[in-house]
């Protein structure tokens, strides 16, 4: 997903609100007001880097006149050691704007170098990679241009992207309702439901989903889910698309790459994310 510019600016300038960058008294009491500076944005590991432009801004936003030379696109990978971004200009800018480009920088490239990672892991395999909405709040959209950066695919945005039914859906319809209401749905908006064994997988069926979850299923389950689809669908025709969920990390995640599933979707990307360890480096002092 694209990021919104409004919305860039908008976080850039809070960012540097928080960070009190105008009241920088380190770098205003001992740094002259005169002095210029290079410097670089470096990484000190290998990984997929992302923020560079929101980086930008963030110089851009406190001074215009900063130079800011990226040799870097978002979604490159890095090397250890391998410069990002070449600065220059006024020195107290420079310093006072460092935490606040490295955070947003460090943190989007430590999302997009997971997913990466576990791209490189199920691709042979015709599988996607998903995330979830399990994001830090107000940050969403951030963070899943981050996973599309490291090659992964967003799921549903936000609640209205599509019908997603999961198992305390089912639990109130089961005790009020009844599930024949997942026949009424409206519009030809995606239409998924969450199943957690076979016999719901069956059930599932019947409502013409676009695609199936299957949730906390071992590798055994998966392959077990699979095979019945096969019987169901002999042509592969109308089959609905398959995702995989719960308890799937990328550590574990060959154990799920699994020919015939379509997706797997990682909470794991957004909520547990490290961050890519990015340096800024003074070169030069004029």
């Amino acid at each position: 997903m694209p990021l919104n510019k409004e919305v860039v600016n908008k976080f850039v300038r809070t960012a540097l609100c928080e960070d009190a960058v105008r009241c920088d008294i380190t770098t205003l009491a001992f740094i002259p007001k005169k002095s210029k500076a290079e410097a670089r944005i470096i990484a000190k590991e290998a990984g997929v880097v992302c923020g560079i432009s929101i980086a930008s801004e963030v110089f851009n936003a406190f001074d215009k006149n900063i130079i800011y030379d990226a040799k870097k696109i978002d979604g490159d990978a890095v090397a250890k050691g391998e410069t990002i971004v070449f600065l220059k200009g006024k020195a107290r800018s420079i310093l006072s704007c460092e935490r606040v480009a490295l955070n947003f920088m460090s943190y989007l490239s430590g999302i997009s170098s997971d997913t990466r990672r576990a791209v490189l892991k199920v691709r042979s395999k015709g599988i996607q990679i998903l995330d979830t909405r399990k994001t830090t709040p107000i940050y969403r959209m951030f963070e899943k241009y981050a996973v599309s950066m490291g090659g992964g695919k967003n799921h549903r945005f936000s609640l209205a992207g599509q019908y997603l039914v999961k198992d305390n859906h089912l639990s109130i319809l089961k005790n009020t309702c009844g599930l024949d209401v997942l026949s009424s749905r409206k519009g030809d908006v995606a239409f998924e439901i969450e199943v957690e064994d076979l016999p719901e997988l069956r059930k599932a069926l019947k409502y013409g989903p676009n695609m199936i979850m299957l949730d906390n299923f071992s590798p055994k389950e998966v392959k077990q889910a699979l095979r019945l689809l096969a019987k169901l669908f002999p042509k592969n025709e109308n089959r609905p698309f398959i995702e995989l969920s719960g308890g799937i990390t990328i550590e574990n995640i060959s154990r799920y790459a699994i020919r015939g599933v379509d997706f797997i979707s990682l909470g794991s990307l957004t909520h547990s994310a490290r961050a890519l360890d990015l340096s800024l480096e003074i070169t030069k002092v004029v």
